[in-house]
């Protein structure tokens, strides 16, 4: 069996939204330096591919390994935002609906640029 080599496509991803380093890490709640490493595969790529593993043995979606329960020991809030995984999809909506529209010129709809 031939040894393969993981590679990290989170660079890919992001840049097909036009985000910065910066903005996927405020919106993730880690610092860009992170990101760096994730991308870079320095660190972080290894634990992605354990999950994975995870989930195919137990026959399931990464997803289905949490749940989010009411916390009544919650801690202060931190400075950082801890966005929800409903909260990133609907800030992922919103950014990908806004670049939309500045890629349309003024006065065209979207049916005609799609001509």
């Amino acid at each position: 069996m031939t040894k393969q080599k993981v590679i990290s496509k989170i660079a890919d991803f992001r840049e097909k939204l036009g985000l910065t380093q910066t903005q996927l890490g405020v919106f993730i709640g880690v610092s860009t330096n992170t990101i760096q490493n994730w991308e870079a595969g320095k660190s972080g790529v290894d634990h992605i591919e354990k999950f994975l593993k995870l989930c195919e043995v137990l026959g399931c979606e990464l997803r289905d390994l949490i749940e989010y329960v009411p916390d009544s020991e919650a801690e202060e809030p931190t400075k950082t935002v801890d966005f929800s995984i409903e909260q990133l999809r609907e800030l992922r909506e919103t950014w990908l609906t806004s670049k939309r529209k500045a890629v349309i010129p003024p006065g065209r709809s979207s049916q005609e640029q799609h001509k």
